[in-house]
């Protein structure tokens, strides 16, 4: 009787959270200035890996190299699956709701990315030499960067294949105790 009365509690707080929900969208994958923005940090990053480039050269470039091929490995295999998924539903119906993963799915992309970010610098400090925490640190902000530029520039050139202007949307409400909740993400296609 209990999870009876508890389930229908749910479904109308779920309901009330709709009907009191908005829109919020944003320009999707990103700003026009991101791949400026990208560029730069990409550009710094390897002038300062070349310019304070000391000890083993060969070694710290090896780690450079690794380092912003993990990065952006880790960063655009998630981004680019989860668009792929959602592609044929923009053209189609010009909406696509993002799915939801679950479990194990969802768990392993965060912390792959937040090992790579946080985790591999802070032990490349402890235990390596300077010279190879210089490399991998700016491999890494690298790597990164170019994750952005490469998934940006595949976005938009899909969408202007496609003659669509792409923005992403959250059906936000708020909860009993005042906090927003996000209900629903997705993307949205207009066509230009």
């Amino acid at each position: 009787m209990g999870s009876v009365s508890l389930g229908i509690r749910i479904s109308l707080s779920e309901k009330n959270l709709k009907k009191n929900s908005w829109i919020e969208t944003s320009d999707y994958p990103g700003s026009h200035l991101q791949p400026i923005l990208s560029a730069v940090m990409a550009f710094l990053a390897l002038a300062l890996f070349l310019l304070f480039l000391t000890g083993d050269v060969a070694t710290s470039a090896a780690f450079f190299f690794i380092f912003a091929s993990l990065t952006f490995s880790v960063a655009i295999f998630p981004q680019y699956l989860e668009f792929s998924g959602m592609s044929s539903d923009l053209v189609a119906q010009g909406m696509a709701k993002a799915r939801r993963q679950r479990g194990i799915r969802r768990v392993v992309p965060i912390i792959a990315l937040l090992s790579v970010l946080f985790v591999l610098p802070i032990v490349m400090v402890l235990i390596a030499p300077p010279f190879l925490f210089w490399g991998s640190l700016t491999g890494i902000v690298v790597g990164f960067a170019s994750f952005q530029l490469v998934f940006t520039f595949y976005v938009r050139r899909w969408s202007w294949n496609r003659g669509l202007k792409l923005s992403r949307y959250s059906m936000v409400s708020r909860n009993e105790e005042g906090k927003q909740v996000v209900l629903e993400y997705g993307l949205k296609a207009v066509k230009i």
